[in-house]
C-alpha cells in the first residue's frame, strides 16, 4: 500500500491568552512589556506533526519525517495511526518550542526556539522503505527542507512544497532553490507576497511555474491556480470559533488525502475547507476531533 510522506517540524506550542488588545499598547509599553495571561495551554504542534494528526483523523496511512528531543511524546492518535519509524530523537536536547501570545482580537506574537529541529537532517528520505504516492515538505530546519525536496523531486510522485513560516528565515538563494522543486506550492497570502518580493518574481511567473498553486486567504477561503486559471474557494462559515492558527495545516492534510484518493484538486480544496473548519472550533493545535 502506498503512503503519504510528511516532512516537517514537531514542537510544543505554549499558548498564552491576553484579554486586552495589542493595538492599544503604547510604544513605551511595548519596549518594556509585562502582560497578564488569563489562559495558558501547552499542546503538541509543529507543521509536520499537525498535518500528520489531521491525516490520522482521516484514517490515512502516512509516514512522518521529523526530529524531536528526548522530552517529546507524540499524541495518542499520531502514535496509533502514523508511521513514526523514521523520526529522529536527539538525546539531551529539548524539542522545538513556540511561545504564542494571543490577544482578544486573535492578533498574535510568536517566539520560536528550534532546538531539536536543527537535527532534522538525521530523519532522511533515503531511509524510507515504504512506497509513497504523494509527499509534502513543510516548515522545518531549512537545509533539511531543501535536502528533502531535492531528494523527493527525483521520484515520480506528486510533490507539494510548503515553506510557510520559514520563508522569512530563508535567504533568497535558499528560497529560490527550494521553490525549484515540487508540482504544487501552498502559501498564505502574506507568504505569497514574501515569495514574490524575495525572488523578484511576478505573480504570473510563479503561477506558470507550478502545476497547481494554492494561496490561502484566512477567513476569505483560498485562491486556487490551476493551468494558469484562478478560482476562488470560500471558507466554511463558522459562527463561533476559538483559534484559526492551525486551520491550514488541516487543509493541507485533506488535500494530501484527497489527491491520494483520486479527487480533483478543486474538490480537494473545497472539502479541505470543511476539515479546516473543525480545527478552529477548539483552542490549540491537535485538539479537534470528528
Amino acid at each position: 500500500m502506498k503512503q503519504i510522506l510528511v516532512s516537517g517540524s514537531s514542537a510544543y506550542d505554549n499558548i498564552h491568552h491576553y484579554d486586552g488588545e495589542f493595538t492599544t499598547l503604547s510604544i513605551q509599553e511595548l519596549a518594556n512589556i509585562s502582560l497578564l495571561s488569563s489562559h495558558y495551554t501547552k499542546n503538541h504542534g509543529g507543521t509536520g506533526a499537525n498535518i500528520a494528526y489531521n491525516l490520522a483523523l482521516l484514517w490515512e496511512s502516512a509516514i512522518l519525517l521529523t526530529s524531536v528531543g528526548d522530552d517529546y511524546d507524540f499524541s495518542d492518535l499520531i502514535r496509533e495511526k502514523i508511521n513514526l519509524s523514521y523520526v529522529h530523537r536527539q538525546e539531551m536536547v529539548h524539542s522545538a518550542h513556540s511561545v504564542i501570545i494571543a490577544d482578544s482580537k486573535d492578533n498574535r506574537m510568536t517566539f520560536f526556539q528550534s532546538w531539536a529541529m536543527d537535527y532534522a537532517s538525521h530523519s532522511k528520505f533515503e531511509y524510507v522503505r515504504e512506497q509513497c504516492s504523494i509527499w509534502i515538505v513543510s516548515a522545518n530546519h531549512i537545509p533539511t527542507m531543501i535536502e528533502h525536496a531535492q531528494s523527493l523531486s527525483k521520484k515520480n510522485i506528486t510533490c507539494i512544497i510548503d515553506p510557510s513560516q520559514q520563508i522569512s528565515q530563508m535567504n533568497t538563494e535558499q528560497l529560490t532553490e527550494f521553490l525549484n522543486y515540487g508540482d504544487i506550492l501552498i502559501a498564505n497570502e502574506y507568504e505569497f507576497q514574501q515569495i514574490l518580493e524575495k525572488t523578484q518574481s511576478s505573480e504570473s511567473e510563479l503561477v506558470k511555474k507550478y502545476e497547481t498553486l494554492i494561496v490561502t486567504l484566512w477567513y476569505k477561503g483560498l485562491k486556487l491556480y490551476k493551468n494558469w486559471i484562478s478560482t476562488h474557494i470560500n471558507a466554511v462559515h463558522v459562527e463561533d470559533f476559538d483559534d484559526t492558527t492551525w486551520a491550514w495545516d488541516a487543509l493541507r492534510a485533506w488535500i494530501l488525502y484527497a489527491l491520494t484518493e483520486g479527487y480533483d484538486i478543486d474538490l480537494a480544496c473545497k472539502l479541505g475547507t470543511i476539515l479546516a473548519s473543525y480545527s478552529i472550533l477548539v483552542y490549540g493545535s491537535q485538539q479537534h476531533h470528528f
